[in-house]
């Protein structure tokens, strides 16, 4: 019994000889890249190279009727707008409204009544809307797109 006291003291102290070498690498490593790795540099950067545009005029759509997806006829009700840059030109967006509107028929169309009244869909439905008027204008003639009016019936 106490030869099997001492070997299991003698194997647990060779595993710590093992283990603790191990564990002050990792620790030294941690403190390398928190302290010296300087990644604190590098999103100091992205912040400063990122760049806010100032809203300025907001266009809305005309209220638009679309089928929905749905076996039985249902509709929703929208109404849109976009936001342009504050020295944005609303004539030269307006002559290309209408193919945003095409692309908002498309993006709507493919959802069901029980789909646009999920929680998060209208969230969901200005990030296809945005990217829609982004393929339209894409040299940030809009922001973004706003939804004003979302009825189902």
């Amino acid at each position: 019994m106490a030869d099997e006291e001492t070997d299991e003291v003698v194997e647990k102290k060779s595993k710590m000889k093992f283990i603790a070498p191990i564990g002050g690498v990792l620790v030294l490593a941690v403190v390398y890249f928190v302290f010296f790795s300087g990644g604190g540099e590098a999103e100091d950067e992205a912040a400063v190279t990122a760049t806010i545009v100032a809203e300025g005029p907001v266009i809305e759509a005309d209220q638009m009727t679309i089928n929905l997806a749905d076996e039985d006829p249902r509709y929703a009700r929208i109404r849109f707008a976009v936001v342009l840059p504050l020295d944005g030109d609303g004539a030269a967006v307006g002559e290309r409204f209408p193919i945003l509107k095409d692309a908002v028929l498309e993006v709507v169309n493919t959802y069901t009544t029980a789909d646009l009244k999920e929680p998060g869909i209208l969230d969901t439905l200005r990030s296809e809307f945005t990217a829609a008027a982004h393929e339209v204008w894409p040299d940030g003639e809009v922001i973004r797109v706003l939804i004003t009016e979302l009825l189902i019936q």
